[in-house]
C-alpha cells in the first residue's frame, strides 16, 4: 500500500467487517479522499504513526481488541485523532464511554452515506482545528524554552504586574537595565507590545496545563 503523506488528511477505517469496511472505503475514496482500511485494532496501531492527519472510523467491537479500548491506548501515547465510533450493537453506557474517550460522533450501523459524509468533514475541521493550536504551542514552548535566566526572572515579575520601578529595587538594578531586559524579552518572543507578551504567555500557560490535565486524563481512563 503506498505510504500516506504526514501533510495529507486521511480518513482510517478500522472494522472486522469486511464488506462494510470495503464499501466505506470505496465511497470515501469516490468522495475525492484518502482513505485506508484496517481489519482490526492491531492492524491499524501496527501502521499508524504519530502525527499524521486525518480522522478514524471505529468499529466498537472487534475481536480481541474493541475500538474503546483502542482509540484509550491511542490518547495514552498522544496519537490524537478526531474519532467516530461505529457499531451496529447501540446501548447508552457504550455511547457514554465513547463520548468520554474524545469521541466526535457515535455512529449507529446502518448509517446513510450522506450522515457519514457530513460526520466525516466535521471531523477533518475538528482535526484541522486541533493541529494548528498545537503548532502555535510547540512555537511558543520551543521559544520559551530558549529563554535564558535572566530572561524568566523578567517575565514571572511581569506576569505579577510589578512596575519596572518595582522590579529594579526588588533586583537591586536600574530602572534603564529593567527597560533593557523588557525589550530583549520582546524581542526574543517575537512581541510589540506588554499586552501581546502576557497574552503570549498566559497561552502558552494555559496551554501547558490542558496538555498536563489531557494526558492524567488520558492515563486514568486507560
Amino acid at each position: 500500500m503506498t505510504p500516506v503523506s504526514m501533510t495529507s488528511p486521511t480518513i482510517f477505517v478500522v472494522d472486522d467487517d469486511d464488506d462494510l469496511r470495503d464499501s466505506v472505503v470505496t465511497l470515501l475514496h469516490a468522495a475525492g479522499y484518502a482513505v485506508r482500511g484496517f481489519v482490526d485494532a492491531e492492524d491499524f496501531a501496527s501502521k499508524y504513526e504519530k502525527g499524521q492527519r486525518g480522522c478514524l472510523l471505529l468499529d466498537v467491537r472487534m475481536p480481541r481488541t474493541g475500538g474503546l479500548e483502542l482509540y484509550q491506548e491511542l490518547l495514552t501515547q498522544d496519537k490524537r485523532l478526531p474519532v467516530i465510533f461505529m457499531t451496529a450493537h447501540a446501548n447508552v453506557e457504550m455511547a457514554v464511554n465513547a463520548m468520554k474517550s474524545g469521541a466526535i460522533e457515535f455512529l449507529e450501523k446502518p448509517f446513510t452515506a450522506s450522515r457519514l459524509m457530513d460526520l466525516v468533514s466535521r471531523a477533518l475541521e475538528i482535526d484541522a482545528t486541533w493541529r494548528a493550536g498545537e503548532s502555535r504551542f510547540e512555537r511558543l514552548d520551543t521559544a520559551i524554552q530558549e529563554l535564558s535566566a535572566t530572561d524568566v526572572e523578567t517575565l514571572d515579575l511581569i506576569l505579577l504586574g510589578e512596575s519596572n520601578k518595582a522590579m529594579a529595587a526588588k533586583l537591586f538594578i536600574s530602572e534603564r537595565a529593567i527597560e533593557l531586559r523588557r525589550q530583549r524579552l520582546m524581542r526574543r518572543l517575537s512581541v510589540q507590545s506588554l499586552a501581546e507578551l502576557l497574552e503570549l504567555t498566559i497561552t502558552h500557560r494555559v496551554l501547558t496545563e490542558i496538555r498536563q490535565l489531557n494526558r492524567i486524563s488520558s492515563s486514568g481512563r486507560h
